[in-house]
């Protein structure tokens, strides 16, 4: 039932729709698998023995299975259903699933012993591959007639081709090589925490990549080799030259129709949008994340992740209605529930708006559903915690900010022995200070600005982080607030 589920997450209104008219236009016998349709949408994940019961009476059997089976394949059609390829390029989707009948057909040809007609096919096959970049079928192609012409060449004709199939083998290897790199540096980007010996340790595999892109001249490892440098320049904090990459890798999508797709176009849109961001471009970056919404489908799982980007921009913009329509749209997206994980950061992000347009109460109701972010050990727990803080003296409940002040402490102190962050443990000394001072913000303010960097959210976190309501800006506001 997992992969139905998975399945049915990912499908619009629309396709459901479409599945259950094709459910009921079909035949009798597709009755109970109807059924099933109709109970895997209307309950959260459940398992077979709960669908077999409600459908048969009884434990799951092999007619249970059937059912799920013929369910599942129908599903799956729904969501291949043309969508996944009217976004790329017609001739080159058209191209290449020609390639691959043509080169099975040539096969089935050349082992029936039809020697010509195969020949004729695989021929097409290498001309067309050629053309769109196809370097697979390429290669299967000309290891076919390589394999026909074996007992057809003389020794010394065979040996020169043998040379030029192991040098096109070599390529395609170094093709394989690339791509390879690439997914490893990208996940290794998004998912650790690097010293600056080990991004340069990180940058001789992208350098490699650009050895093997200069190598081949193929289209698909220069591709690689832009995206990649934009994924590390990022990390790095180096966005003005990841932009750069980012356009160089622009301009081959649309030069090179054998790569071009509108998901790839719009993920370009949101990377750029992302890096304006943080050069403080918030125009530019409000303009790149409008392109990327309207390339995806308002159903689709990119079109809410993208809403996050587009709501954090017109965050830092001041733009709150704007900001407020981007809350209300992401709680109707029909994948909003998909992930407790982003749901809760959109709940976070509501949270932090009231808070910025003084509905504190609403604020603080709003702190209950973000719950699944607590396990952000590093992140958003802590601007969670710092933003009920700051919620908790709005509504005036101060004997409850002590607590949450140690707490705090506490939890720095057990999670992040290994790697303190010098900005948590400036922003916790300057809230005991705070509560021990009775809560007198000019003298914080004060010790704010005598403190410099320490506490500075540009030190460690980077200009437009996910901290929206950041602790100095709420000082320096409470004071400019009270000053005649």
């Amino acid at each position: 039932m997992k992969l139905i589920y998975d399945i049915v997450k990912k499908l619009t209104k629309q396709e459901l729709r479409m599945v259950r008219q094709q459910i009921r236009n079909s035949a009798f016998e597709y009755e109970k698998m109807g059924k099933l349709f109709d109970l895997v949408t209307r309950y959260d994940e459940r398992d077979e023995e709960f669908y077999a019961q409600k459908l048969y009476g009884k434990p799951p059997d092999n007619t249970f299975r059937v059912t799920k089976s013929r369910l599942k394949r129908m599903l799956e059609n729904a969501l291949l259903n043309d969508k996944s390829l009217s976004a790329y390029d017609a001739a080159y989707i058209n191209a290449k699933l020609q390639t691959q009948k043509k080169l099975m057909q040539g096969e089935i040809l050349l082992g029936r012993g039809a020697y010509m007609a195969s020949k004729n096919l695989l021929l097409q096959v290498i001309a067309t591959a050629k053309k769109y970049h196809l370097y697979d079928e390429w290669f299967q192609a000309e290891l076919l007639l390589y394999r026909r012409d074996g007992i057809r060449s003389t020794v010394k004709e065979f040996e020169k081709r043998t040379e030029a199939l192991l040098h096109q083998n070599q390529q395609t290897n170094l093709i394989h090589e690339g791509l390879i790199l690439h997914y490893s540096i990208s996940n290794v980007l998004q998912n650790r925490s690097f010293s600056p010996d080990k991004f340069e340790e990180l940058h001789a595999k992208i350098d490699r990549i650009r050895e093997i892109a200069e190598n081949t001249d193929h289209p698909q490892l220069w591709h690689t080799y832009y995206l990649t440098e934009n994924y590390y320049y990022q990390a790095t904090g180096d966005y003005e030259r990841a932009l750069s990459f980012c356009h160089q890798y622009f301009e081959l999508l649309h030069k090179e129709k054998a790569l071009y797709s509108k998901q790839k176009e719009a993920n370009v849109y949101v990377q750029m949008a992302g890096i304006s961001m943080m050069l403080n471009q918030l125009d530019e970056a409000s303009s790149y994340a409008e392109k990327a919404l309207a390339m995806y489908s308002p159903e689709e799982m990119n079109y809410l992740v993208s809403l996050q980007l587009a709501f954090r921009i017109a965050f830092y913009r001041k733009h709150f209605e704007e900001a407020l329509a981007y809350v209300e749209q992401a709680l109707q997206h029909p994948q909003f529930e998909t992930s407790k994980t982003l749901a809760a950061k959109w709940h976070y992000y509501h949270a932090c708006l009231l808070f910025r347009q003084g509905q504190f109460q609403e604020a603080y109701r709003k702190l209950d559903d973000t719950t699944p972010l607590l396990a952000d050990k590093q992140g958003m727990n802590l601007h969670i915690r710092m933003l009920e803080i700051m919620i908790i003296y709005e509504l005036g409940h101060y004997d409850l900010i002590e607590t949450k002040i140690l707490n705090m402490r506490q939890f720095v102190k057990r999670t992040q022995k290994q790697q303190t962050s010098a900005r948590n443990n400036g922003l916790i000394q300057l809230l005991s200070a705070w509560h021990k001072s009775n809560y007198d913000f000019v003298h914080i303010y004060q010790m704010l600005q005598d403190a410099g960097q320490a506490t500075n959210p540009d030190a460690d976190m980077g200009v437009h982080s996910q901290e929206f309501i950041r602790l100095e800006d709420w000082i320096a506001s409470k004071v400019q607030a009270s000053t005649p």
